[in-house]
């Protein structure tokens, strides 16, 4: 009986090759969408729950994190109990070609390799960086957005004061997933550029990066940093990596959201679609329901076939959409500021097989209505039936 079943679901797919073909393609469109969308909350989570096992302290000026800090202050934080590594980071915001190819320079210290062991920076990248001062560091996602490659010479033109157009060398790629969008240049280049364009004897930080030799000494080398700074000049404040981030993608607004909604119209878009698809699917078929009817098939079995053309063109939509969405985005995308700047777009296996199982579910429940009416109608009046 099964076996049966499923020839007549395979034979009647078939029938109308088309609209079979066009609904699928609206579904896989949908869950290529859908899966994109429920990544963006996921990798939001996955920066920041990757964040909270690094053992890294952000520290900025505690009237306000987009004022500077004095880079010098790293000098006597190294000494504090429970400090590993800290080193400065002074942000460049650029342009590569034009402004729709914006890019973050970090410019930072060699102490940076301590700090972010998570970068990866083998001793022949550090030894390059050390030869040539116009050398960076590139992540893999930024990498593959603009099509760089190692031994490439990039131009960067500053977008904020001064003025500035400084050319770079890539040496290297950072491999990690955690910040795949970063551009590592000296810091001592990019103060010395400052100082050529009239901003004087510079030495300034954007924040300090420490990391703690243990996960015991986090909290207590965040308040003796803090204690240590207080009625300076330039207070701090230390917040945990994962704080810190949490922050500045709360800054963002109700992303998440924003997301849900979007996903939301999608599921019901397409419900909409394949339910209309499934409506003249059960209108063709009415009055072979009734001869099924008659000769004594159950409403069980007849459901089961109406069903089955469903599941299937959902099993097919889904798969080509969720699959399409995996295959472009599993090695990562920037987001840019939807992000903040933060990480990359990662579709995983998980979100994907969470828009299959969406895709399958939406295209069911799409069919609840027209099946249902389709099995209430006697046989012997669903020959004259128009549905």
């Amino acid at each position: 009986m099964a076996g049966n079943l499923v020839k007549l679901i395979a034979r009647h797919i078939r029938r109308n090759p088309r609209r079979t073909i066009l609904t699928a393609l609206t579904v896989a469109l949908a869950t290529f969408v859908f899966t994109v969308l429920v990544s963006v909350p996921a990798s939001m989570d996955r920066i920041i729950s990757d964040a909270s096992t690094t053992l890294r302290l952000v520290v900025n000026n505690r009237t306000a994190p987009w004022y500077d800090l004095p880079a010098r202050y790293c000098d006597p934080i190294r000494k504090m109990p429970g400090c590993a590594a800290c080193v400065a980071v002074t942000g460049w915001p650029a342009v590569w070609r034009n402004v729709s190819e914006p890019v973050m320079a970090a410019g930072a210290d060699p102490e940076i390799a301590d700090v972010f062991p998570d970068y990866s920076l083998s001793a022949e990248h550090q030894r390059a960086i050390s030869r040539e001062r116009r050398s960076a560091i590139v992540g893999e996602v930024l990498m593959r957005k603009y099509g760089w490659k190692v031994g490439d010479q990039v131009t960067l033109r500053g977008t904020s004061a001064p003025p500035m157009t400084l050319t770079f060398i890539i040496m290297g790629t950072i491999k990690s997933r955690h910040y795949p969008n970063t551009f590592l240049i000296s810091r001592r280049y990019l103060m010395e550029s400052f100082r050529e364009h009239g901003m004087g004897d510079v030495d300034f930080a954007w924040q300090l990066i420490v990391r703690a030799d243990s996960p015991e000494h986090l909290a207590m080398l965040a308040r003796e940093i803090d204690e240590h700074f207080a009625n300076s000049d330039a207070e701090t404040r230390s917040a945990s990596e994962s704080d810190a981030l949490s922050t500045g993608l709360s800054a963002l607004g109700n992303v998440r959201g924003i997301v849900f909604s979007l996903c939301a119209v999608v599921i019901l878009t397409v419900m909409l679609i394949a339910a209309n698809s499934t409506a003249m699917m059960v209108r063709e078929r009415i009055g072979e329901v009734a001869v099924m009817r008659a000769l004594g098939f159950g409403r069980e079995a007849i459901a089961g076939l109406l069903f089955g053309e469903c599941a299937i063109i959902g099993i097919a939509g889904g798969a080509a959409g969720a699959g399409l969405a995996w295959w472009m985005f599993s090695g990562g995308v920037t987001l840019g500021p939807v992000l903040n700047g933060n990480g990359a777009l990662y579709v995983m296996p998980e979100q994907a097989i969470v828009g299959l199982v969406a895709a399958v579910f939406v295209t069911l429940a799409s069919g609840l209505i027209p099946i249902a009416g389709a099995l209430r109608i006697a046989p012997a009046l669903a020959f004259r039936k128009v549905v």
